[in-house]
């Protein structure tokens, strides 16, 4: 006698289903079980079916076999939906609610998006319980679904049941869309500071920046000189009831020198080379590393006073 397992119902990317549901075919069929699988297209959807003939099932009652076939289906779905019908939803947002972005921007926004479904994943593998995860609450709601009825609408099921789902997509595009905003007024500011850099005339041939301990640095000319700080100085007073970062005071410290060629002693804190990063897309080409020198040796012993 021969047992409907489940029917699932999809729009689009049959293939893409049948190759998530193919494995759990094939471990069934390494275990002498053999799954039918036919597939039809009628009426603009794609109908994946499923059966079996009941006297081949072994080693399993029947309702513990469909149990089983379901949970590895509904896995099999999530898997899917993640990696096929999320990008397809994410770029359906952006092309709906963030139209007013030219093409260029709209790819680094559905990268940044993809981007932030990944750091968010790592936090929730790392940090979160995993009943708070995506996976679980997708797969529960799969679950839910297969045990009480034979069919599946893929799509109809995404739309109309994963509703929390689809708002944290929203959720995530919208932050991709907030870190882009962000990046676009960096760039701009670095092309500001850049376009500042290259009307000033050269004022140093060569400098050298060391880095001593937290929020400290010195500057020193060509000949090992230590550069007065009394501009440093000025903008800390100036600005003294304001916060005012070391990397601003860096930045804008090497932009009144104008160097044609910048060299770095002695870094080895994570901030300063975020800092780095900053300067060396303001002097594209100048920036040079030092592993060891007089000047290195000097902010050893300075640290070890």
């Amino acid at each position: 006698m021969t047992l409907n397992l489940i029917s699932i119902l999809a729009e689009r990317n049959a293939n893409k289903i049948q190759e998530k549901i193919q494995p759990v075919l094939e471990s069934f069929y390494d275990e002498g079980i053999n799954v039918e699988e036919r597939i039809y297209y009628l009426d603009s959807i794609y109908y994946l079916n499923y059966s079996i003939d009941e006297k081949s099932i072994k080693n399993y009652s029947i309702n513990d076999f469909i149990n089983i076939f379901k949970y590895c289906i509904a896995n099999s779905l999530y898997e899917y939906i993640r990696e096929v019908e999320e990008p397809n939803f994410i770029q359906q947002i952006i092309s709906t609610d963030y139209y007013y972005f030219d093409v260029r921007e709209r790819v680094e926004i559905y990268k940044n998006s993809l981007n932030v479904l990944k750091e968010e994943n790592k936090d929730i593998f790392f940090f979160k319980d995993s009943e708070y995860s995506m996976k679980s609450k997708i797969m529960n709601d799969l679950n839910n679904y297969l045990n009480n009825n034979g069919e599946i609408n893929i799509n109809g099921f995404i739309l109309f049941r994963l509703k929390d789902y689809l708002l944290e997509l929203n959720d995530t595009v919208e932050k991709a869309v907030e870190d882009f905003l962000v990046d676009k007024e960096y760039n701009e500011f670095i092309k500001l500071l850049k376009y500042f850099v290259d009307i000033q005339e050269d004022k140093h041939d060569t400098i050298h920046v060391v880095f001593y301990k937290e929020n400290e640095f010195h500057i020193y000319d060509r000949h090992n000189r230590l550069i007065s700080d009394e501009y440093i100085n000025n903008i800390a007073i100036e600005f003294s009831e304001n916060e005012i970062n070391k990397e601003d005071l860096l930045i804008s410290r090497l932009i009144t020198l104008a160097p044609n060629e910048i060299y770095v002693h002695k870094l080895s804190a994570e901030e300063d080379v975020e800092i780095l990063k900053t300067i060396e897309k303001i002097f594209p080409n100048s920036i040079h590393y030092c592993t060891g020198c007089d000047l290195c040796n000097v902010k050893i012993n300075a640290n070890k006073e």
